[in-house]
């Protein structure tokens, strides 16, 4: 297996997340949406409903593309990579890149549907309201709940192999007079061993 492959598979699993989430989460929302809006015969809940039902069509078609574009995606961030991954000869850095990468896609899928939530629910925020005023009835803590561990997902994921070589090549480093004392005998410097 190579590491695209194992990209892709990931991504797969992410496009899978996000239907997943959208079935668990936001369809009971969109029934209790649709009931509340039948009840009420106001022309801004009928514009509501269309709105939310097309965020939710967004979230399907983001999933759908996901699945349909992992091969390039993988391709794009595996391109300065070696492609060979075998899980008998695996590298540290390989260790550390797959560990980033793995982080970075679990908080990427597991907040993209809070953040896609609280984007809608800010633009909608600043549109209905004049001015500035929108901000006060925003709940800035939960905003940041959602939007913190998403950038640190896309961060991890563009620069995990960069910091994954500079932690191999830091480890390395500190490991080989270690093996270099192991290897020819030699106590340690500063040891009183004789």
């Amino acid at each position: 297996m190579n590491l695209q492959s194992l990209v892709v598979v990931v991504l797969r699993l992410m496009a899978l997340d996000v239907l997943l989430r959208v079935a668990v989460e936001l369809t009971p929302q969109m029934l209790q949406l649709l009931t509340v809006s039948e009840a009420s015969p106001i022309a801004e809940s009928s514009s509501l409903t269309v709105l939310s039902l097309l965020v939710v069509v967004a979230m399907i078609a983001a999933a759908a593309l996901l699945w349909f574009l992992a091969l390039p995606i993988a391709q794009l961030v595996t391109r300065s990579v070696s492609s060979d991954l075998s899980f008998g000869a695996m590298s540290l850095v390989d260790c550390y890149t797959i560990a980033f990468v793995a982080v970075g896609l679990s908080y990427i899928s597991s907040h993209l549907p809070q953040v896609l939530n609280w984007t809608h629910y800010l633009i909608k925020a600043a549109a209905s309201s004049p001015g500035d005023t929108w901000k006060e009835g925003v709940e800035w803590y939960n905003v940041s709940n959602a939007f913190i561990p998403f950038i640190t997902g896309v961060v991890l994921l563009a620069k995990g192999r960069a910091w994954a070589a500079a932690l191999g090549r830091n480890q390395e480093a500190a490991e080989s007079p270690k093996q270099t004392v192991e290897q020819n005998g030699a106590p340690p410097l500063g040891s009183d061993s004789p």
